[in-house]
């Protein structure tokens, strides 16, 4: 490895110190302002702050909407945590950042398909879904996902 060293107004960093902070300014660069799924509200208000909008969906689940850095995050809690979050803009959402935010929600290998369908899973118990129609990504957890079924069963029988 080669050593870096960088001049400033008092001297030279060596490369220990200059690595740190390069990390440091990576993270801070490279860390989405993203709900994550497993937050909770208290986490969810420092990242985005205010709610713009609490909505009832048709079928019951409460949504909180927020809007960040040109984003659209819609966000359901269960059990005081983030169990589904969707990101919505403008435009369309392509691979590099699909992939940044499937990633900061469910770190480690996402496995599906692109064009046409746009499925992933991830080990963790967390799928995703994209729609280019309607330009909303969806990560959700495999519990959301079996309650929604549920939910969608008992009122089927009603």
């Amino acid at each position: 490895m080669r050593q870096v060293r960088f001049a400033s107004q008092k001297g030279v960093l060596n490369a220990p110190i200059s690595g740190l902070l390069t990390v440091i300014f990576c993270l801070a660069l490279c860390h989405p302002s993203t709900a994550r799924i497993g937050d909770s509200l208290d986490q969810v208000l420092k990242r985005y702050g205010p709610c713009l909008r609490t909505l009832k969906a048709d079928n019951g689940l409460v949504y909180k909407l927020f809007n960040k850095r040109g984003l659209k995050i819609l966000v359901h809690f269960y059990g005081g945590k983030v169990d589904e979050i969707s990101y919505g803009k403008d435009t369309d959402i392509f691979d590099d950042e699909l992939k940044a935010l499937m990633q900061d929600n469910a770190p480690g290998e996402w496995v599906g398909s692109g064009w046409p369908v746009y499925r992933w899973h991830n080990a963790s118990g967390i799928s995703a879904r994209y729609s280019f129609e309607h330009r909303l990504l969806m990560i959700v957890t495999d519990a959301a996902l079996e309650r929604e079924k549920k939910a969608g069963k008992d009122a089927d029988s009603v």
